[in-house]
């Protein structure tokens, strides 16, 4: 869901990731095998692109047949408006190479399903549906987003067909190209598809706004309508029953249909910060908050009809994962149905699924929970997998704590180390599930590391906040444990100019590729920015440490020691089955935030776990540093200095190095 504008705000998603067959590029009904794309979840790349934003590929598509012509921004730059981006931008940016040469290898798209168009109330006002959030038929793509025809000029039929053929054309285009594809997903709410007769005149009032948001109260409201505004697409939910897409029988009940399956408890401006219960119940600002209480009587076909349409786009459009949304604002038995079915009906392929969720929550017991199960009956956690791991919060808000700083200024990296810490904790004091998920990973493995995205704390570069303090920060997104993943834009240094510090705001949901102009992303490909992260994913690649190792933390800041001002120091390492450190792969990675000087410290111990208990180096093995950000380049040289030997430390006997690293300046340490 797109964060509107207050940080207390509990917004979930959930990856839901599978690999399936693709599709070819064909107008036609039938479906054929293609190569699907078999890795790890831990060795991806995901980047998000919101699709709107992204790139205008076919300008016919920016005014649909009857969509209300007022609702697209022809200069791009209202934010609540529509502006142009597409299928066919994205799809001419997986031809051309360009997810390719940034080392790409998943990417994550806004709900392509058809939406509301149009809410005369929402946070801040009225806004359009661009985003993707405001589903109204959960069976059909948004008309905003395809094409007439296909790349290679075959026509698509004008109707839900011909929509859902060019969506499959795209998951097998990048397919072929070795792409994954997620899906963003909603189960938490609908668009703005019904009204409460405020007055009880029998017709909805566009001017009255709690006819849109009524205000939360724990009696159920009674005097609602389904909206009938064609032009803003504000329609009952679909599908109303049971459904043939691409010669395919869809078994959908059209339960959606059923004002009793929504809370309809209304919403108030603090509804979505509770805790108490509040925040389940509520609506989200005007939309319509379906009702996922187990003893619901309709809670088994509630999680069935979901079940069985998202089914759908992974066996029939190929898509390889699901993001599902506000998983906090939905109870958690839901979830725990959901997945536990879907996985049931997949048989054989469930072991390929990701199920990752986003609590928009920085702690990590809040975060963690989702990856227990829950039982009905006792209301216990158990330790079957429900969500296999989480979009993290806590590492996004405590990287921005240490980077997103005005001018000169730099935070301090013990929130990354928490971080870390938290995700290790075992027994009793686990935050996460300790149980391997169905693909043989633990939770912490997958976690969706991210640092930016599209909710209300806008992008990470705005006017106060210096680039390179933007690449010091891709360096750690790119080589912490977890899937790294990348905001549409950060490759080019994308900055809300319009964005402050402190302030929360929709503002930096601007558009890459402007007016169709693909030679945005052409020049992007020379910014520092896209350099490093290229030479990054390299080092992954290389560096099997870097996408399967464990992680832990060698040096933080020190109060008394201003030698090592803005240092942060971690290691990626990789224990055999002997339970010994593979010395051969360790890699460490030294961040230095401050701009004003180089950060030292004469012995950072090479010893690491319970009681020092792995040695990541001994006395005798040497470094190899690469200064990936700083010395005036953004990428991957020899540039650090000579190597680093490692020795034995005079007071504790332990492996330790000497690190140095020049202001404003990111190192990586391979093992030599």
């Amino acid at each position: 869901m797109i964060r509107m504008l207050k940080p207390s705000f509990a917004i979930g998603l959930l990856f839901l990731t599978l690999i399936k067959p693709s599709q070819p590029l064909a107008a036609d009904l039938g479906t054929q095998d293609s190569q699907s794309v078999e890795r790890p979840w831990n060795e991806d790349v995901i980047y998000f692109a919101l699709t709107d934003r992204f790139h205008d590929g076919d300008p016919s598509n920016n005014t649909p047949k009857d969509c209300d012509p007022a609702l697209y921004d022809l200069e791009q730059s209202e934010i609540s408006m529509y502006h142009g981006g597409d299928f066919r931008g994205i799809e001419k940016a997986i031809q051309s190479g360009y997810f390719t040469d940034l080392g790409i290898s998943a990417i994550w798209l806004s709900p392509p399903v058809r939406n509301a168009w149009r809410s005369a109330f929402d946070s801040g006002g009225p806004k359009t549906g661009y985003h993707g959030y405001w589903t109204q038929d959960f069976l059909d793509i948004d008309p905003h987003l395809v094409s007439s025809k296909s790349l290679d000029g075959t026509p698509y039929p004008d109707n839900r067909d011909g929509r859902m053929m060019h969506y499959r054309d795209l998951v097998n285009l990048a397919h072929q190209h070795g792409i994954k594809v997620i899906q963003d997903v909603v189960c938490n709410h609908t668009g703005p598809l019904f009204y409460y007769d405020a007055n009880e005149n029998g017709q909805l009032d566009s001017a009255d706004k709690q006819e849109w948001i009524a205000p939360f109260a724990m009696d159920r409201y009674t005097n609602t309508a389904w909206v009938n505004q064609p032009q803003w697409n504000l329609l009952p939910p679909q599908p109303a029953g049971v459904q043939t897409v691409l010669g395919k029988q869809v078994n959908t009940t059209g339960v959606l249909r059923d004002f009793n399956v929504y809370g309809r408890f209304g919403f108030n401006d603090d509804s979505l910060g509770k805790s108490d219960g509040e925040e389940v119940l509520c609506d989200f600002f005007s939309l319509r908050d379906l009702y996922t209480h187990p003893e619901a009587p309709h809670f088994d076909a509630l999680v069935d009809e979901f079940v069985e349409i998202y089914y759908f786009y992974i066996n029939t459009i190929g898509i390889d994962g699901l993001r599902l949304d506000t998983v906090k604002h939905v109870h958690h038995e839901f979830w725990t149905a959901f997945t536990h079915r879907l996985r049931a009906k997949l048989g054989d392929d469930a072991d390929k699924l990701l199920i990752s969720g986003e609590v928009y929550d920085g702690n990590p017991r809040v975060l963690g929970r989702y990856t227990f199960s829950k039982d009905p009956e006792s209301g216990q956690k158990t330790t079957e997998p429900c969500l296999d791991s989480l979009l993290n919060f806590q590492f996004c808000f405590n990287l921005r704590d240490y980077l997103r700083k005005p001018g000169a200024d730099f935070g301090n990296p013990w929130g990354l180390q928490n971080t870390t810490d938290y995700l290790y904790r075992t027994g009793d004091q686990a935050c996460y599930n300790e149980e391997v998920g169905f693909d043989g990973l633990r939770p912490r493995q997958k976690m969706i590391n991210f640092y930016e995205n599209h909710d209300g704390l806008n992008r990470f570069l705005v006017k106060e906040v210096d680039e390179v303090k933007h690449r010091l920060a891709l360096t750690i997104l790119m080589t912490s444990e977890g899937i790294p993943c990348v905001y549409y834009g950060a490759e080019a240094s994308l900055r809300d100019t319009d964005g402050q510090l402190g302030r929360d705001s929709e503002t930096g949901r601007i558009t890459f590729a402007k007016q169709a102009d693909q030679e945005t992303l052409q020049s992007a490909k020379q910014a520092k920015a896209f350099e490093l992260i290229r030479r990054l994913v390299e080092m992954r690649q290389n560096h099997p440490a870097l996408t399967s190792g464990s992680m832990a933390t060698l040096w933080t800041d020190a109060d008394n020691d201003k030698g090592d001002d803005g240092l942060y120091v971690f290691t990626r390492f990789l224990v055999n089955d002997a339970n010994e450190v593979d010395r051969s792969k360790t890699v460490l990675v030294a961040i230095n935030a401050n701009p004003n000087k180089s950060a030292m410290v004469n012995s950072v111990s090479l010893a690491t776990g319970n009681d020092g208990q792995f040695s990541l180096a001994l006395p005798g093995d040497s470094f190899l540093p690469f200064q990936v950000v700083g010395g005036g380049g953004g990428g991957g040289d020899q540039g650090a200095g000579n190597r680093v030997l490692v020795r034995q430390d005079s007071e504790t006997s332990m492996p330790s190095i000497t690190i140095n690293v020049p202001a404003s300046s990111a190192i990586v340490y391979v093992l030599q």
